[in-house]
């Protein structure tokens, strides 16, 4: 009986130490994978919120937003009347800062058909009037950003979403790169920044076509390349 219980035990701690090895060559593949879920979920998440404001727009709740992107963001709507306005043609005086004859007697955002650098800019002067929306978009903290940007939301993409950047491997202009906290910084050699050439993971781009249809790429270093999901 004695000699089952050492031969039990031997066993036991023969199976703890592979446990323990098979667990310390897993770990940095786990954390792997915890950073790069954390910013696909932070992705995926801006993602979800631009199309819930795209069914608000295409449903009429409200004619256009204006989503800001910054380390507080902001969403701000164009109600179907002050739409109407910006529309007609010749347009109100004040929706071209009472310079209709530049704009062939459009307003500013029906000349230029593109997504404005400052709806509360505007709102402010009177040349477009928006209204603060209740619920913007919210950061879970665990990632890093470049640019601080904006996109415009209006039914059929009459507006330009946006002008987007230039990032190398990827056609085209792109939105928004969003990278984890654990291996860039904002500023500095290590930046999460649109045009970084350095091979670091955990990286995903967000690129907003012209027609208002999203496409995501994920960094992968192995290969130096952004893959399309």
């Amino acid at each position: 009986m004695q000699k089952n219980k050492a031969f039990s035990l031997i066993e036991l701690l023969v199976i703890i130490a592979v446990i323990g090895v098979v667990a310390f060559f897993s770990l940095p593949a786990i954390n792997d994978w915890i950073k790069d879920r954390e910013v696909k979920k932070e992705t995926n998440s801006l993602i979800a919120y631009l199309k819930d404001i795209k069914s608000e727009v295409d449903s009429g709740k409200f004619a256009m937003a204006w989503v800001h992107i910054t380390p507080n963001p902001q969403t701000w709507v164009m109600s179907q009347g002050e739409w109407a306005q910006q529309m007609k043609v010749p347009a109100p005086a004040r929706t071209a800062q009472n310079r209709l004859s530049s704009y062939n007697n459009k307003s500013i955002l029906n000349h230029h058909k593109m997504c404005p650098g400052s709806a509360p800019g505007y709102n402010n002067e009177g040349t477009q009037k928006y209204t603060q929306y209740s619920t913007p978009y919210k950061w879970d903290g665990k990632v890093n950003w470049s640019p601080n940007t904006n996109v415009c939301i209006s039914k059929n993409a009459l507006i330009l979403p946006t002008s987007g950047e230039p990032i190398r491997g990827i056609p085209g202009r792109s939105w928004i790169m969003i990278c984890s906290k654990s291996n860039t910084t904002t500023s500095g050699n290590k930046r999460c920044h649109y045009n970084m050439s350095t091979k670091t993971d955990y990286r995903y781009v967000i690129k907003v076509n012209p027609s208002l249809t999203f496409d995501l790429y994920k960094y992968n270093s192995n290969s130096d390349k952004w893959i399309k999901k």
